[in-house]
């Protein structure tokens, strides 16, 4: 696996077995992920095909995931506990408690107002088993809203999150389950909560809501 920033998006290549609920999202064999920062007040009705044309012009190998954010990408935190890697990027400005008037976009849901989103991707130096890969979405979810309960929030998510999960081809360990008690989801769960706050509290200060 190999991970850097261009063009204010989170690149992460290899050969990956990956699965996704953001857009054209679902299980595949996947050769990039992403993770692209947009412009607060983003607003496109068709977001596949914007994610296709960014894509193109950042020269990326397909096929691919990918995810939008308005998170500035310098509050990117990334983090690292022995053959897993979590990348997130943090914002809350439309709580998924709220119901919000906006058109259709982003991670297929609400017009992106802002830094309004928590993106996750787990990369797995390992092999999963199909009910770890779902199962570790479940595991990041409840550490998401973990993170949030834990800094005083009173919702559990946003309107616009999505995770991926991926692994590496023929790597080990091999993993069978990922939920909260296994060693697999003690580690999702630690580096997703150190990551959601950190990201929060970075962008709360860019925003200039942090003291």
């Amino acid at each position: 696996m190999r991970h850097y920033i261009k063009d204010s998006t989170l690149i992460i290549e290899g050969e990956f077995e990956a699965i996704s609920s953001g857009i054209n999202g679902g299980r595949a064999c996947v050769e990039c992920l992403f993770n692209h920062e947009v412009q607060p007040g983003f607003n496109h009705f068709e977001p596949a095909q914007y994610m296709g044309r960014l894509a193109d012009s950042l020269q990326l190998q397909k096929p691919y995931f990918g995810l939008l954010t308005a998170v500035n990408m310098d509050d990117l935190c990334v983090s690292t506990d022995d053959y897993l890697t979590t990348f997130v990027t943090a914002g809350i400005t439309h709580p998924s408690g709220f119901r919000v008037r906006a058109n259709i976009t982003g991670n297929g849901s609400e017009n992106l107002n802002g830094a309004g989103t928590i993106n996750i991707i787990l990369v797995v130096n390992g092999t999963l088993s199909e009910g770890a890969m779902a199962g570790a979405i479940i595991t990041a979810t409840e550490a998401k809203g973990l993170a949030l309960m834990e800094m005083g929030y009173d919702f559990l998510g946003t309107t616009t999150d999505a995770v991926i999960v991926a692994y590496s081809k023929l790597s080990s360990p091999y993993i069978e389950y990922a939920g909260s008690y296994t060693e697999f989801g003690e580690k999702i769960t630690g580096t997703v909560v150190r990551c959601v706050k950190e990201g929060l509290r970075k962008t709360e200060m860019r925003n200039g809501d942090g003291n």
